[in-house]
Order: C-alpha cells, then structure tokens, then sequence
C-alpha cells in the first residue's frame, strides 16, 4: 500500500509539472505590468480597422493566448495592453511564439519564435533610424536657409536625398524578398503612403505577391488603393460626374468637354489653388477659342457657397464650375485627389493624356496640342 501512494504521488506530481510546462500560442511576459491589466490580440477587419479577437489577464507578469484555429497562411495581429499607447505588431502562423511586452512603448516590443518578425524587427530598426535622420536633415536645412548658407543647404539636401535612396533601395528590397509573407504588404503599403513609390510601380510589385499574401486584409486595401489610382492615371478614360453650378445648374462633364479639357480641383480656401488660378486664367484666355475648356470642382466645404462664387469672381474664372460643398467629397474621392490643387487634362474623347500641369508647363503642353495662340 505505501509504495501504491509513493507511485500515485510521483504520477500526480508529473500531471501538475506537464500542465505547467503547457505551451501556449503566444506565451508573453508582462514585466512591470500590474496584475488584473488586460492584453488584446487583436485583427484587422476588411476596413482596415482593429478589432479585438482574444483578451488575456496580466498575472505575475505572465499572459498568454491560446490558438483558436489552424491558420492557412501567415497573418497579422496586433497586441494592446490597457494604459499603453499603440500597438505591437505580431505575423503569426502555426507555431508557438513567445512575446515580452514594453508597457512604456509597445512599439518596441520582443517576439521570439519567427523568422518573419525577426525580419519585420531588422526593418523597422532601419525604418526608424531613417526617421530620426530625416527630420535631422529637415532641421539642419531649414537652420541653413535661415542663416542665408546656400551651399550648405544643397549638401544637407544631397546627403538626405542619397539616404533616401538608400531607405528606399533596401524597402523594395525587403518587399521582393518577402512576396510569400505579409511583411510584402506591410511595407509596401508605407512606401505609397510616403510617396517613395509611385503607383505604376507599385503595381508592379504587388502583381508578383504570392497569391495567398494577396488575400491578407492589408494587399486588399493596397490593390483597392492602386485600382483607384489606376482609373484616373494617363491613358484611363476620365470617370464622368455631375454636379452643381454657381447658378444651380447640374453639369456634366461629358457634356462639356472640348478638344482639351481641363478638370481642376481647387477651394476658395486653398493658398495654392488661388495662386495658381492666375496662370490658369491665362492658359484659358490664351487657348479657349482653340477649343480649350475648364471645368473646375470646388472642395470647398457646407456653407461655404458665398466664398466659392466670390473666389469665382475675383479670380475671373470665367469658366464652367461644379460644387457639392463638401470638403473632399465623392468628387475628390472618385479621382483619387487628396490634396489640393490637382488638375487632369483631357483629350476629345475624355481621355487622361496629363496630370497636375502647373505653371508654364500647362501652356507648353496646350501649345503642343492646339498649336500657337
């Protein structure tokens, strides 16, 4: 009997280690992480958007996450902790990862268990040494037009512009070498989102992701981004709409094309546009008889009707106009236009053969295609 209990003891014994040496999907340590705080795993939805899938219970500066579900591909999560600001990105699959959170910058946060997130640390070490570069060279360049010393401000601009190309050079590197993970996604998205990329480019790149990287959430929004670019790049026939006149007349703009036609997106508010409007103005009066007309879109905002029609009048725009009075409505969002002034220029047809023409180049390329005035 006694060596019966002994046995039974030894088993219960190792039932009670083997159940704490489980392993969990994500084991994170929580250092200096008060017990009762909460950590979420969290998903994008279809939007783009966080949303909460999972919770876990800080105790003793342990917390973890059981897998819910065998996943098909590489996906992205994101950790939050109550009382911390951001996030932490995690590329999770099958295999068990190990995480320790920094609550005072969770950006910072370690994962261990994954080739991809060691990867996505590398790059984001490089991103954010970038960073802090670029804004010293804005600073040095700016302290340099100040004091009036040209020749240093050209060197700061050549220097920050040959560690752009470097940043740049090792992104698209990362993104290639990657089609199969979301990294591929991730960071093409930020390089549109800085402008380092055009879409042309772009597209490029995201026709050679895996085809499984294309379904993530974040290659969705891209390729929705870039189809959008797409339907207003040179060479696409110009989407037609409508909209209201000073007068109260809805006008088309397949209505008003001529042999050239510009589209102009501009605010009575917009420093730039007004500025511009001049030498628009000019290119109008220069070239309307030729068969040049302008339809302008005005992003000006709900109210705002008495300053859009004054601006009409003071800047003698004496041109066709629409406005729905909303601050980058439908209108600006159907050509893809986020900032102001951009312009469109079209053929006969409607097609787009120019974009965001500015200065003497709008009247060089008008002369090109109506000939001298």
């Amino acid at each position: 009997m006694k060596y019966l209990i002994v046995f039974l003891t030894f088993i219960a014994v190792n039932q009670c280690n083997e159940k704490s040496k489980e392993t969990h999907f994500i084991d994170g340590d929580a250092p200096g992480v008060t017990n009762g705080m909460r950590v979420y795993l969290n998903d994008l939805d279809e939007n783009g958007r966080t949303i909460v899938i999972d919770t876990s219970i800080v105790m003793e500066e342990k917390f973890f996450f059981d897998k819910k579900e065998e996943l098909n591909n590489e996906e992205i999560r994101f950790l939050t902790l109550d009382g911390s600001q951001g996030n932490f990105i995690l590329l999770i699959e099958n295999d068990p990862l190990k995480v320790r959170i920094k609550k005072d910058s969770l950006f910072d946060s370690d994962v261990v268990g994954s080739k991809s997130n060691e990867d996505l640390k590398i790059f984001k070490k490089r991103q954010s040494t970038y960073a802090t570069n670029s804004r010293k060279y804005r600073d040095e360049r700016a302290a340099a037009v100040r004091s009036g010393d040209q020749a240093a401000a050209t060197t700061i601009t050549n220097q920050w512009s040959t560690a752009e190309k470097d940043f740049k050079a090792y992104a698209i590197q990362m993104v290639t070498s990657h089609r199969s993970s979301v990294i591929a996604p991730m960071i093409l998205g930020e390089l549109l989102n800085s402008k380092m990329l055009d879409e042309k480019v772009s597209r490029s790149i995201y026709n050679n992701f895996d085809p499984q990287v294309q379904e993530s959430v974040m290659a969705k929004r891209i390729d929705a981004y870039l189809k959008k670019a797409e339907s207003v790049a040179i060479g696409a026939e110009a989407p037609d709409f409508e909209g209201a006149s000073p007068d109260g007349k809805v006008i088309r703009l397949n209505e008003v094309l001529g042999k050239v036609t510009l589209i102009d997106f501009w605010a009575s508010w917009c420093g730039p546009c007004r500025r511009e409007n001049p030498n628009v103005v000019s290119a109008y009066n220069k070239y309307h008889d030729k068969g040049f007309n302008i339809l302008s879109v005005s992003l000006d905002r709900n109210g705002a009707e008495k300053a859009w029609k004054d601006a009409i009048i003071k800047d003698k725009m004496n041109w066709n106009h629409v406005s729905r009075l909303q601050y980058f409505g439908p209108l600006a969002k159907l050509y893809n236009v986020n900032a102001i002034p951009a312009t469109f220029l079209l053929d006969e047809n409607g097609i787009i053969i120019a974009t965001n023409l500015r200065g003497q180049e709008l009247h060089r390329k008008l002369e090109e295609l109506l000939g001298e005035s």
